[in-house]
């Protein structure tokens, strides 16, 4: 799939230009909601395919297919449209430093404003834990079911118990590589923002201690 990203220091017009141009014939505009596009004042006019990815009583209803432009969308927004079976490209324009992660993991092309930061790389633990558990999240629903939820719980509690520093960026990097479907990879993140604040989350193990332990020995 190809992708591209316009920096949100680059201004809307000429961010839609560039993305435009970068996108190719076969196109869809796709915003979070109706007031989203509006809000240009031109975007309802450029002539292309628009829709929304909330509110479905919109009047912009086109479907998210070839090249999506993906309008002032949150990193959650980005990731369910990539699923998209009609899917072939994306570019986000005003991508800001939630996107990092994305355009890390993807080394994503840059087209405009400045340039975002990649995310530091994850410790060897951390990548072999994530690869460990990339067959649990459910196709096309993520970390939903429970017993998916508690490997990954289990494993990122182990890992913090012997100190390794679970960073939610890294996260999402690492689980992005390993092709978690759709909204997964801030799922894993949540977990990971919720064990470094000191909650203590429950879980059923799923997971041998001598596979964890493996794992957490890799740093």
């Amino acid at each position: 799939m190809r992708r591209a990203y316009v920096e949100a220091h680059c201004p809307l017009p000429e961010s839609f230009k560039l993305a435009r141009r970068w996108a190719g014939p076969r196109v869809a505009v796709i915003a979070s909601s109706t007031s989203a596009i509006e809000a240009s004042g031109w975007l309802p006019r450029v002539g292309l395919p628009l829709g929304v990815t909330s509110h479905r009583r919109s009047r912009y209803t086109a479907r998210p297919v070839g090249t999506v432009i993906a309008w002032c969308l949150d990193l959650e927004e980005i990731l369910d449209i990539e699923s998209g079976p009609e899917v072939g490209g994306v570019v986000s324009v005003r991508a800001f430093d939630q996107h990092r992660p994305w355009v890390t993991a993807h080394q994503v092309e840059h087209l405009g404003g400045h340039e975002l930061e990649a995310t530091s790389e994850a410790g060897a633990a951390v990548k072999a834990t994530v690869e460990g558990i990339t067959m649990l999240p459910v196709v096309n629903q993520g970390l939903i079911d429970s017993r998916e939820r508690s490997a990954a719980v289990q494993a990122l509690t182990y890992l913090r118990q012997r100190g390794h520093t679970l960073d939610p960026s890294q996260l999402v990097v690492e689980a992005i590589r390993n092709e978690w479907p759709r909204r997964s990879p801030l799922e894993l993140a949540r977990i990971a923002k919720d064990l470094n604040a000191g909650k203590r989350l429950r879980y059923q193990p799923r997971l041998s201690v001598e596979r964890l332990a493996q794992w957490a020995a890799l740093d």
